[in-house]
């Protein structure tokens, strides 16, 4: 079956092949095959040049396989039949060579190439045409480059002047720089903020202005630093050239339910003074002043502050209850401003249900959960979610759906908190968090043939975000218990699983668990250029039982079985530490190179002699080695015998992955993927043999596989399907391990949301 899907992607990729890349290429004109960028400048090579490039080929698989342009191509000429119409829609139309563009392109690259500083390079270019395709060489010799000499200030403006002498230290620009006119405009702004910063409301840009003298004939360049002063209207139509000057906050006002159809006189059914802020209310206090005036950084009375409104506008739109946020600025007379803060709120409370089904080995099932949410539960923008679940899966044969079979309710309730509660922490430092406190209560029932089990959990956490677009987020759980009991086991289940040999008898003895950890995440993709590369990178470290531990050594407690228990239970301890880092080597809009490392790792100690079944770690399936399913890999070298083994999890895992994503058309992505990775355990337990893990062995036992995926994006989420192939086994490393000829045993399907990373 898997074999002969491969088959029919084979005959599709050779149809497409088929089609000639010229098919819709008109006579005396030339597809556009290659552009290739030569650069002797340093730093400024291909990369720096593509933006400049007026004209792109068409995008292809690989740097080469035009296979938008196949789909196109495809089509057939009668453009009144609704498939050709389709074929063309999803497709791309070739593109065909101008020779305007790629001069325009020529004077787009000497002019940047002047703004960096290289007023003498020559830019040359020659267009080779063959079988009605055209290849253009672009050539770029830098000559010899201006740089910067001197740079002072010259500000006749008394105002400014004290506080751009004091920033000068500051400066971007420096004796020896490349003569770079983006550099000089960047550096512009950077002062323009800074004085911003300072109380100057009315400062722009335009009031700054650099002055470059290329007279001395070496290459060499001066600057200088100017200012024009502030132009004021009078009132008999004359103006008047006046130093700047700062400015500061008079009033406050929040209008905390705007709707911008309606006037906002015609909102503010209640007036509200509170800490030198004012609230107009409609009806209601929706939200209390209280907490907006912890989530304002603009005070009356202090000079305005360009930081503080953009603060603002962050913590204000991360309350749940707003939609957008607006922040006017109205003048006030005696060099003053007026703040009028605009919140347009979300739709307080939802309800929704999910039906969803799902197949086991086979057996389909079902289950549907339900969702309130409100937003402003205490009017203080406290998130409310409630969720609860069921499902039901049928194990067998149909005769035995009632007595053979899987179920599991469930239910979870937390509030989230637009704020650090935490005691001693003063009102200043609160509010420079920007963080939200977090509580949830989860309770679970299971029962399958096999066992019943019930999971109780409570836990609270913080979590805050930095950076200027919430780049970094920081999440502290000072507490989080976990309570599993189970009242019931089959006898073969705990003949087959639980003996007294079994590492995971301990998992399915009643347990408890109290940890504790921290995580923290930054992602550096620059929103305002998708082009760029960036890197996403996370970790997380978490112990348990330690608090526990110390309680019970210093009352002096008796240990049964050489553990401490609460109630008859012993308490696990343990620590745990994982570290994710993906980086996204952006070729073009539609290529994307991918590279994934994972590492983890987890160990008992103290009152524990295994860690936690749900806190050991799996190999294989979706987002891991795809060649795999899921608990179906390691650890180390352990064969199974099973197609359902607990055994195969460990405490240290590794995945090193590498993906090509491409856009295909329509709502079609594609991928192409090479995994590797295993588990290990850490101690050298006797129903996992050949799973300990060893510096000088455990790269000998990494598995590896290779697959490809096809992607619907439909842009509120993404549909994956990854078909992955085992390349190299660890378990038959005596037999060789290596997986060829090709067989559809070796074949894993994964169906997932979202990308593996």
């Amino acid at each position: 079956m898997k074999i002969k899907f491969i088959s029919i992607i084979f005959v599709l990729l050779l149809l497409l092949s088929s089609c000639s890349l010229t098919k819709y290429v008109p006579e005396n004109e030339h597809l556009l095959q290659r552009v290739k960028i030569k650069s002797d400048i340093k730093n400024i090579g291909h990369e720096s040049l593509k933006p400049y490039l007026r004209q792109r080929p068409n995008s292809g698989i690989f740097g080469a396989y035009k296979l938008q342009l196949r789909v196109y191509n495809l089509s057939g000429r009668d453009s009144t039949r609704r498939f050709n119409r389709f074929l063309r829609r999803i497709g791309e139309p070739p593109v065909l060579y101008s020779e305007d563009m790629t001069e325009e392109t020529s004077k787009q690259m000497q002019q940047f190439l002047a703004n960096k500083g290289y007023y003498d390079a020559d830019v040359q270019y020659n267009v080779v045409f063959r079988k009605k395709k055209a290849v253009v060489n672009y050539s770029i010799t830098g000559n010899k480059a201006y740089h910067i000499r001197n740079f002072h200030y010259e500000i006749d403006d008394d105002s400014i002047r004290p506080f751009l002498l004091q920033d000068s230290v500051n400066t971007t620009i420096k004796k020896g720089d490349l003569f770079d006119i983006d550099v000089l405009e960047l550096e512009r702004q950077r002062l323009v903020k800074m004085l911003h910063n300072k109380g100057f409301y009315y400062f722009n840009k335009d009031h700054l202005y650099i002055v470059a003298d290329s007279s001395l004939n070496s290459y060499e360049v001066d600057l200088m630093l100017k200012s024009y002063p502030m132009v004021v209207n009078n009132a008999d139509g004359t103006t008047d050239s006046v130093q700047h000057k700062r400015i500061k906050i008079r009033r406050v006002t929040f209008t905390p339910w705007y709707d911008p159809e309606r006037r906002v006189r015609e909102q503010a059914g209640d007036t509200v003074h509170y800490k030198g802020y004012t609230f107009l209310y409609d009806k209601k206090r929706y939200l209390r002043p209280s907490l907006l005036t912890e989530k304002t950084f603009i005070e009356p009375g202090k000079y305005y502050n360009e930081h503080s409104v953009e603060k603002t506008y962050s913590a204000l739109n991360g309350l749940s209850t707003t939609k957008y946020t607006t922040i006017n600025f109205r003048d006030a007379g005696n060099d003053e401003i007026n703040c009028m803060t605009l919140m347009a709120p979300v739709k307080l409370q939802n309800f929704s249900i999910e039906v969803e089904g799902n197949n086991t080995d086979g057996d389909i099932g079902a289950a549907v959960s339900g969702t309130y949410q409100h937003r402003n539960l205490f009017r203080g923008a406290e998130l409310f979610r409630f969720k609860t679940k069921a499902a039901y899966q049928p194990m067998g044969k149909i005769s035995n759906l009632l007595s053979n079979n899987s179920i599991d309710l469930g239910g979870e309730a937390s509030v989230q908190v637009p704020k650090f509660l935490f005691p001693f922490l003063s009102s200043k430092a609160r509010k420079q968090l920007r963080a939200t406190t977090e509580f949830s209560l989860s309770y679970n029932w299971q029962t399958n043939p096999w066992y019943t089990r019930t999971i109780a959990g409570t836990n609270m956490k913080y979590q805050w975000f930095t950076g200027s677009q919430n780049t970094e987020r920081y999440t502290i759980t000072p507490i989080d218990i976990n309570y599993v009991y189970l009242p019931r086991i089959s006898d073969l289940f705990r003949d087959l699983y639980l003996n007294n040999s079994s590492i995971i008898r301990y998992s399915y003895e009643d347990h408890f668990i109290m940890s504790s950890g921290f995580s923290f995440q930054r992602n550096t993709q620059p929103l305002a250029k998708p082009l760029e590369n960036y890197f996403v990178y996370r970790g997380s470290a978490e112990t348990g039982g330690n608090l526990l531990w110390a309680l019970y050594s210093l009352s002096n407690a008796k240990k049964e079985d050489g553990a401490y228990t609460i109630g008859n239970i012993r308490f696990a301890q343990y620590a745990k530490g994982e570290f994710d880092y993906a980086y996204y080597n952006v070729i073009d809009s539609r290529n994307k190179l991918v590279f994934h490392g994972h590492a983890g790792i987890a160990f008992p100690y103290g009152n524990a002699d295994v860690v936690p079944f749900e806190k050991r770690f799996t190999a294989g399936g979706a987002n891991s080695v795809r060649g795999w399913s899921v608990w179906s890999l390691g650890p180390g070298i352990y064969r199974s015998n099973s197609s359902t083994d607990f055994m195969q999890i460990g405490d240290i895992k590794l995945d090193l992955n590498i993906e090509y994503r491409f856009k295909l058309f329509w709502v079609l992505e594609g991928a192409a993927f090479v995994d590797a990775g295993n588990v290990w355990t850490i101690k050298n337990y006797e129903d996992q043999k050949g799973g300990v893990f060893a510096w000088d062995s455990f790269y000998k036992q990494l598995a590896y596989s290779y697959g490809f995926g096809l992607r619907f994006d439909f842009s509120f989420f993404l549909f994956r399907i990854d078909m992955g192939s085992k390349l190299y086994n660890p378990a038959d490393a005596d037999t060789g391990g290596w997986c060829f000829p090709i067989r559809s045993n070796n074949f894993a399907y994964h169906f997932a949301i979202g990308y593996p990373f």
